[in-house]
């Protein structure tokens, strides 16, 4: 794997460098899993390494998500450490997140992906609107009960395993509907990435297992150094983001959330919108 890695040239392990640190700096400050930042890199990545245009998506998508999943466990400890993390929360969203996920893994090869992008950005871009109203954009003062209120943790899980998408981006935005302090939807939202990041992470490598032509270091549509070198910088930023998060201003970090869902709603139509 070492013969791999320096394969890649000074200037592409820079920018794992980098964008791994990003990963880590949303990753903690935002319970964001950082997805969107790194599958644009991988793209660019594996098409110098001569993968299809057909295998280049999944192969994107699934080292993103090992690499959230390896980093989301350093961002979900150091939230803990803070005490950021509403056990209440998780047992009322985690398990319709990982249904959710599970779900969105199997109806990825069926939704044609630019339909699931249209709506992922429609929702991002409402859900920002809503990070910027502030108490305004609150319509409940607590999570609805079952069996309602599965729904929409299960539709964060199924639009995040199949685009690739730390659960976070959404999960945060949402919980703020149902009055949940940011400092809680952000806590909660590094342990609901890491969540969907392991079923995740486990169906693009089964995907894509024993398939011809993809890069000598994958296991199925999984690059394993891609991962660990994107995870590396996000591991050890991770921690400190995190700390962080719970020292800004909440009306700072509220426009921060929606900057970010703003920003990541144009990176997907755009990249819908530009193809593989």
């Amino acid at each position: 794997m070492l013969d791999i890695v320096l394969a890649y040239g000074p200037w592409t392990l820079l920018a794992f460098v980098l964008v791994g640190a990003a990963i880590g700096v949303v990753g903690g400050l935002l319970g964001i899993g950082g997805g969107v930042i790194a599958v644009p890199m991988l793209l660019e990545v594996f098409a110098r390494t001569g993968t299809t245009d057909a295998d280049r998506a999944a192969l994107a998508i699934g080292t993103a998500q090992a690499a959230i999943l390896l980093s989301s466990i350093a961002a979900a400890a150091a939230h803990a450490a803070a005490g950021s993390i509403d056990r209440s929360i998780l047992r009322a969203w985690l398990p319709a997140i990982m249904a959710g996920a599970l779900l969105g893994l199997g109806l990825a090869p069926v939704i044609p992906a630019f339909v699931s992008v249209v709506a992922f950005a429609v929702v991002a871009v409402m859900l920002g609107i809503q990070m910027m109203a502030g108490a305004r954009g609150i319509l409940t003062s607590a999570l609805p009960p079952p069996p309602l209120g599965w729904l929409p943790p299960a539709a964060i899980g199924m639009l995040s395993a199949g685009l690739g998408i730390g659960a976070g981006t959404l999960s945060g935005p949402i919980l703020g509907l149902f009055n949940t302090p940011i400092n809680r939807a952000v806590g909660a939202g590094a342990v609901f990435n890491l969540a969907v990041a392991l079923p995740a992470t486990l169906g693009f490598a089964a995907m894509g297992f024993g398939r011809p032509g993809l890069p000598p270091d994958t296991v199925g549509f999984v690059s394993l150094s891609a991962a660990l070198l994107l995870a590396l910088p996000a591991t050890i930023v991770a921690p400190f983001a995190a700390r962080l998060s719970g020292r800004l201003p909440v009306p700072l970090l509220r426009r921060t959330f929606a900057a970010c869902l703003f920003a990541i709603a144009a990176r997907v139509l755009w990249r819908a919108a530009a193809g593989p």
